[in-house]
């Protein structure tokens, strides 16, 4: 590992850290994402399958395809925001998806959709959601975990907001107008905030990470490192070449890809699952709601825990509900019974998406994270892609997704033991360079 110097002289701490502007934008980038996500694809799905005729399996096929293909695009996308930023990169990512969005609304036949589709896909999963997990640990460290907790409120928001606005257009107008509105409101909420205040990393504006002096962040850092073990250490930064050669590094790869089996299936079947049991469509889409709500609520204080505590710990108590979630979704069957499972399982998956970012940033630094979460990302989308389209065949061939759920725990339960024995590498302090390594 190599330590470098920056090439210009921080300046002396503001009152205010530019550092929470990006916290900003990048829950607004959040908000619009979840376009593209399955709690509000899950709510496009009854619609579309039943104007064209088609069957689950065909409708997540394109899903699948773009999961896949966004997986493929990461790997030039990570490396890009380490070098070059995110401010550009995301601006035109919002144009395509707003765009794909739009045109969906036209569509007549299944090659169109799954055109539009797996692009709207692809730039979601392969460039936004990827700057998601990079862009908010480049500017802090001390203040990583409530940082990225707080940014994560804006797919927290979305999630819960948009499936509602979106089952209202539907409901009072068609899917078709609903898909339009949701691709303008791509633009006007993400595009243009992401062109306008978004900045690769604060030595680029002469600022230090948390908006703090360098002794001031080691000092922070310093006074819970008795709470935090070896997570709580002065910055470290690997590169991509020696990420790969440490076995946490697989560790945490193998774990948080099996979580990416369960929880997006989860996230897309979960209304169809409730209205199979009788629930209606209305209370199914005000679960997803309180599902984000309390996604949102867990993110916050499942962040604030990392900040005290050792991460890899959090992470494990975090999945370990998760696989209880998949076992108590079998015993829903009436509306409130929706709501108190949506309440539980959101809190317990809003801790893991969140923690997943920090400790990765902790575990291997800030100027090659692009990079890392680069090469990181096709697997966990060939993963996010292969849940939702097994859990669909088996709901078309057996029509139930009991045996779903029970393969979700058991997986959750071997990625929980895979996280607690990831410990973290020995740390090696550095200054962060005004490149990335």
């Amino acid at each position: 590992m190599q330590a470098s110097t920056t090439t210009t002289q921080p300046k002396t701490q503001h009152r205010f850290y530019y550092g929470w502007v990006i916290v900003v934008v990048m829950a607004l980038v959040g908000f619009t994402q979840s376009a593209e996500t399955y709690p509000v694809l899950a709510v496009f799905l009854a619609p579309v399958t039943a104007e064209f005729g088609w069957s689950r399996t065909v409708f997540t096929g394109a899903i699948t395809i773009g999961t896949l293909a966004g997986g493929v695009l990461a790997m030039v996308i990570g490396p890009t925001l380490d070098r070059a930023g995110p401010r550009w990169t995301l601006t035109l990512a919002f144009l395509l998806l707003g765009l794909s969005l739009v045109l969906t609304a036209l569509v007549h036949s299944l090659w169109q959709f799954y055109v539009l589709q797996v692009i709207g896909r692809m730039i979601n999963m392969g460039v936004i959601a990827l700057a998601g997990s990079v862009v908010i640990p480049k500017w802090f460290i001390a203040q990583r975990g409530r940082a990225v907790a707080l940014s994560g409120l804006g797919i927290r928001v979305g999630n819960a907001v948009t499936p509602l606005y979106v089952q209202y257009l539907v409901a009072n107008g068609s899917w078709r107008f609903a898909s339009a509105m949701t691709g303008v409101l791509t633009w006007v909420v993400s595009m243009i905030p992401a062109a306008i205040f978004l900045r690769r990393r604060p030595e680029d504006m002469g600022l230090r990470p948390d908006g703090l002096a360098p002794g001031e962040t080691a000092t922070v850092v310093a006074s819970r490192r008795n709470g935090r073990g070896n997570n709580a250490q002065a910055e470290v930064s690997y590169t991509l070449k020696e990420v790969v050669r440490m076995p946490v590094f697989y560790l945490l790869v193998t774990g948080f890809s099996i979580i990416f089996i369960a929880a997006p299936a989860t996230n897309l079947h979960m209304i169809p699952f409730m209205t199979d049991r009788g629930i209606s469509q209305g209370a199914a889409v005000a679960a997803v709601a309180v599902f984000s709500i309390f996604g949102g609520l867990g993110s916050l204080v499942f962040g604030y825990l990392a900040e005290t505590f050792s991460t890899r710990s959090i992470v494990t108590l975090s999945l370990f509900g998760m696989g209880l979630g998949y076992l108590g979704i079998l015993m829903v069957h009436v509306a409130w019974q929706g709501f108190a499972w949506s309440a539980y399982y959101g809190f317990v998956s809003g801790g893991m998406f969140t923690l997943q970012q920090v400790i990765m940033a902790d575990y291997f630094g800030r100027n090659s994270l692009g990079a890392v979460r680069g090469i990181v990302w096709p697997t966990q989308m060939v993963f996010n892609a292969l849940g939702p389209l097994a859990a669909s065949f088996a709901y078309d061939t057996t029509h139930s997704y009991v045996a779903a759920f029970v393969i979700f725990a058991i997986l959750t339960g071997i990625a929980t033991v895979l996280i607690f024995f990831a410990k973290p590498p020995v740390p090696k302090p550095v200054v962060a360079s005004a490149s990335p390594s």
